[in-house]
């Protein structure tokens, strides 16, 4: 207003002046008496426009004269615009952050230094994060965690991990989404419950397992026994002997992959730190698989004598063996399998290649799946128990290493088993 006040005055002086001087009876002194009083008038206009964007009342908004009316009127509209449009956009941010809340995950946004921007309820919670004391501080020195700082500083997302709180025994599986240029949004959920129900399952399987064990190898015992025997039993008789022997010998297979899996699953073999001799495994591997195959593939290995590792030689020896025989299973008459053992990418490989029947992309993200068949009729008719592969997974992954799978339909599959480069000896 003083502005406004004072450019008045200014331009009162001003007339006064040239008034006194000239007086109105040059046409050329009218003509600057006009440009002056239009240039204080639209000196006026634009400090009253100024006045009010320092304050930007909207009930207070001049009206104006001439083209400062439209000027004003168009500035009311905008700003009218600008408020709705603000309303809209608290509302819909109201909204997201009272459906975040209401999920059960914990949900954290940071940036591209892991510096905390917000988090729900359930995060706090979970990771111990108070968001006003911790905003804008790098989430790694929030939650204090060995495995999460190394997920996070790897930067590669596809899987989740699974963390154990040892101060209240919770178990997190958590997940981390990139999302716009820089920013990553993580989600964290409570899986303590599914993983006591998982490792309840496991001991009933583990424990019931065990009880049949001792009664089925005595009824193996007993058939192969009647089958050997010299006593005068009639043809049919030794016929159904012979299929209960067979099915009583699948039973007892299964139920000893069973223990098997239960053993890696529940971490009962805790020395993965032995010395491997892999030339001594590998004529181990090539002596069982000559007898399984009975030279009815073409089987050729190259193996890279010099590579040795660290890890549980039983566990090893189960999961090379479970991938040979799954493709001699798959794999027609004299189709040829390589097995090879060498270095790839600086890490010891494992690679089984057939030419069999092949997987579709459909079924290669669960055929590690306990039980999990693509053929049923065909994996029952070869022998196969549906546990091979899952045994395959549980076994790498407890030697700190990954699964890799490829397939086409018809065409055949290539398995690597793919160990840290710290395992080699």
């Amino acid at each position: 207003m003083k502005k406004i006040i004072k450019s008045i005055f200014l331009w009162f002086i001003s007339f006064v002046i040239i008034y006194e001087i000239v007086g109105f009876t040059n046409a050329v002194n009218l003509i600057c008496i006009a440009a002056l009083s239009a240039y204080f008038f639209y000196k006026y206009w634009a400090n009253t426009l100024n006045d009010w964007l320092d304050k930007k009342n909207i009930a207070q908004i001049p009206e104006g004269n001439g083209v400062w009316s439209e000027i004003f009127s168009k500035l009311y509209k905008s700003y009218r615009a600008d408020e709705r449009s603000k309303k809209e956009l608290n509302l819909t941010l109201e909204q997201f952050i009272a459906a975040a809340e209401a999920m059960l995950d914990g949900v954290i946004a940071i940036n591209q230094n892991n510096e905390i921007l917000w988090c729900n309820k359930p995060a706090q919670t979970m990771l111990k994060i108070n968001l006003k004391k911790n905003y804008k501080q790098p989430i790694n020195y929030v939650f204090r965690n060995t495995d999460f700082s190394n997920y996070l500083d790897k930067e590669i997302y596809e899987e989740t991990i699974k963390i154990l709180n040892q101060e209240n025994q919770q178990t997190i599986e958590i997940k981390i989404t990139p999302f716009r240029s820089n920013m990553r949004l993580i989600t964290c959920r409570d899986i303590t419950q599914i993983i006591s129900n998982e490792n309840i399952r496991k001991e009933f399987v583990s424990n019931f397992s065990h009880e049949l064990k001792t009664p089925l190898t005595v009824i193996v015992g007993f058939l192969e026994t009647l089958e050997n025997s010299k006593s005068k039993i009639d043809k049919e008789t030794m016929q159904i002997f012979g299929m209960m022997t067979d099915q009583a010998i699948r039973m007892k297979k299964l139920i000893d992959d069973l223990l098997l899996l239960s053993n890696v699953e529940s971490n009962q073999l805790q020395n993965r730190s032995e010395k491997i001799n892999m030339e001594k495994l590998f004529l181990k591997i090539n002596k069982e698989i000559a007898l399984i195959d009975q030279k009815e593939h073409l089987i050729e290995y190259k193996i890279n004598k010099g590579i040795n590792l660290k890890g549980s030689s039983k566990e090893i020896e189960s999961a090379f063996l479970n991938i040979i025989t799954n493709a001699i299973r798959y794999s027609g008459a004299n189709k040829k399998i390589l097995v090879s053992w060498n270095i790839e990418s600086k890490q010891p490989t494992f690679t089984v290649i057939d030419n069999g029947i092949g997987v579709s992309k459909k079924h290669i993200s669960r055929i590690t799946e306990r039980f999990y068949r693509v053929d049923a009729d065909r994996s029952r008719n070869t022998g196969g128990t549906g546990l091979g592969l899952s045994i395959v997974k549980n076994v790498i992954t407890q030697h700190q290493g990954k699964l890799e799978i490829k397939s086409d339909l018809d065409k055949g599959s290539t398995f690597k088993l793919i160990f840290p480069k710290e395992r080699i000896l």
